[in-house]
């Protein structure tokens, strides 16, 4: 085995730094934050613009589907995880909760006139619905094969993913296509989707936010 290169033995200290954003602009990075339809196709710089705010909207309404369902998920605490990551994807899953309608909200407030806006909310889902999955199934393959320490063969599979649906470690199927359905009614609101009272309780509750109101508290005092 090599020995370590000696700049690696290099001892990490805090450091208090300020920047000065004056100067930087929204769109930090010229062209990364999708100015511009993709294939150059001839769409106005305002309908661009609500498109992508639809896409938002979208995917909000599957993350606070998954904070709902984190929540409640009573498969994970029998399956004995890291306490501590367990209340941060819980906390997570609160807030996605909390916020659920915030960018829903201000789509409807921009989106234009009906139909059109109704219109363009079902096929940004329409787009969404299918890229989530893609990118989810993608992911969970990525962390497997890059995973230092693997329990067990180093692939995603179908097999494994109902095997860990039945033990209550993830939502069904079901729970998530639903979520479809529901949001192209025209009466919907993200509103709907889960409890802001269980959320709200959650984020006062949570291990970590415990022990940094007691850190701020004692603080106070000194």
């Amino acid at each position: 085995m090599s020995a370590p290169r000696p700049q690696e033995h290099h001892p990490i200290a805090p450091r208090r730094v300020a920047f000065d954003w004056h100067g930087t602009p929204l769109h930090w990075i010229p062209d990364l934050l999708g100015d511009r339809p993709p294939f150059h196709v001839p769409i106005p710089e305002g309908e661009w613009l609500r498109f992508r705010l639809a896409l938002i909207a979208a995917i909000e309404q599957f993350t606070a589907v998954l904070g709902n369902w984190v929540l409640a998920a009573d498969g994970l605490d029998r399956a004995g995880p890291d306490p501590v990551m367990l209340d941060l994807l819980r906390w997570h899953g609160a807030e996605e909760v909390e916020h659920r309608a915030v960018a829903f909200d201000v789509y409807q407030h921009t989106g234009g006139e009906e139909p059109a806006r109704y219109a363009r909310r079902v096929l940004a889902m329409g787009v969404t619905a299918p890229v989530l999955l893609h990118l989810w199934t993608w992911g969970a393959a990525y962390l497997l094969r890059h995973d230092p320490q693997p329990a067990a063969p180093a692939r995603y599979s179908l097999r494994a993913h109902h095997r860990a649906v039945r033990k209550g470690l993830l939502p069904t199927w079901r729970e998530l296509g639903a979520a479809i359905p529901r949001y192209v009614r025209r009466s919907y609101h993200p509103s709907q989707e889960g409890s802001l009272r269980t959320a709200l309780a959650y984020l006062a509750a949570s291990p970590a936010a415990r022990a940094a109101a007691g850190a701020l508290g004692r603080s106070a005092l000194r």
